[in-house]
């Protein structure tokens, strides 16, 4: 046990350790580079989840990164150790002074801080949620993931592009939304994310999709347009009757069988299949076309339904993560920069950082 104990406890063991864990994440960065295929999804999801998923399957290419826990966890110890051995032998040492004995319980904090901050590491590793790749249109609303109670509504993108091309501003307004009510509006960029109840929004990118089509309803007496959301169940209506999109192909296809189908994910034949109701009795159903709007249009009661484009809106892309062990992170991280800064501005160190800058200025 003795063994055990000094084995842990050793100033030796830390720089080896440190040495090793540089080298290995040298060689993970470098096998992520060269297969972003199997790596780079890495962060898309609770860690530990991943790891002992996708990691065990490409065992071959996650290597380093068991090696990498199990280096950590035994830095772990070993700043366990030597944080217990310091502070014992400075409760037992009398002799020293306040200054002294100041900077010597700062060490021990900074190692505090940073077994804090693994701890917290191991917790968001373990719990919490990554939902990556939501895809908003303006005006539309998202739920939080488990926690269905609260949602997210886009209500504008706000994106800049200088003369050049270059992307100068990227600003997605959302309103975060309990019930019907909007509790709170947020301006969410790149590094500012929406913080809500241990959920944070991030935003990743945006563009322009369509979003439903555009119908022009035209008769004797009246032309008007109508645009139909992909999944709007409830439909739109027209002259009494209810027109509902039942099915969109963006390619429209049919195969030896009759089946309809889309033949790519482009938007090279869209096609989109209407039903229509009075009050709740359907009355007709049938397909219209883009690219063929004059002899493939739908007839009801002297009216003609021809589709005449797509509702292009913009959307943002975003990613809600919950992280458990944020706070536990952060406040590992405050432990260790104010011990540290502390370190740096007590007596003794600031004595000896004049005394350098004297004898520096006094050679020069």
């Amino acid at each position: 046990m003795r063994n055990v104990w000094r084995f842990f406890n050793s100033a030796r063991l830390t720089v080896i350790l440190t040495m090793l864990i540089a080298v290995d994440v040298l060689i993970g960065s470098l096998l992520i580079s060269f297969f972003p295929e199997t790596l780079g999804d890495i962060d898309l999801e609770v860690f530990f989840y991943w790891l002992f998923g996708k990691g065990l399957d490409n065992l071959g290419l996650s290597w380093w990164i068991f090696l990498l826990l199990f280096l950590m966890g035994l830095l772990a110890l070993n700043t366990v150790a030597c944080t217990i051995e310091s502070s014992a032998a400075l409760f037992r040492t009398r002799q020293r002074t306040t200054a002294s004995r100041r900077r010597r319980l700062l060490s021990q904090a900074v190692h505090l801080g940073f077994v804090i901050g693994l701890v917290g590491h191991l917790i968001s590793s373990a719990s919490g949620f990554r939902a990556p790749d939501n895809r908003l249109f303006e005006g539309a609303s998202l739920p939080f993931p488990q926690d269905p109670e609260w949602s997210i509504r886009l209500n504008e993108m706000d994106v800049v592009f200088s003369d050049r091309g270059r992307m100068e501003k990227m600003d997605a307004y959302l309103s975060l939304i309990k019930g019907n009510e909007v509790i709170r509006d947020k301006v969410v960029r790149l590094n500012e994310p929406l913080l809500h109840r241990g959920n944070a929004v991030y935003l990743v990118h945006h563009g322009k999709a369509p979003r439903g089509v555009r119908l022009e309803a035209s008769g004797s007496d009246v032309s008007e347009t109508l645009v139909l959301e992909f999944r709007d169940e409830d439909g739109t209506n027209f002259q009494g009757y209810r027109i509902v999109p039942a099915r969109f192909v963006p390619d429209f296809a049919m195969d030896n069988a009759g089946k309809v189908y889309s033949a790519s994910d482009t938007f090279s034949n869209p096609a989109l299949k209407l039903e229509i109701y009075k009050g709740e009795t359907p009355v007709k159903t049938g397909w219209v076309f883009l690219n063929f709007p004059d002899w493939m249009s739908l007839s009801l009661d002297g009216y003609e339904l021809v589709f005449s484009g797509l509702d292009y809106a913009s959307y943002a892309v975003l990613t809600v993560n919950k992280d458990p062990g944020a706070v536990i992170v952060l406040s590992g991280a405050l432990i260790f920069m104010i011990a540290l800064i502390g370190m740096l501005f007590s007596k003794g160190e600031a004595a000896e950082l004049v005394n350098s800058g004297k004898a520096v200025s006094s050679k020069a």
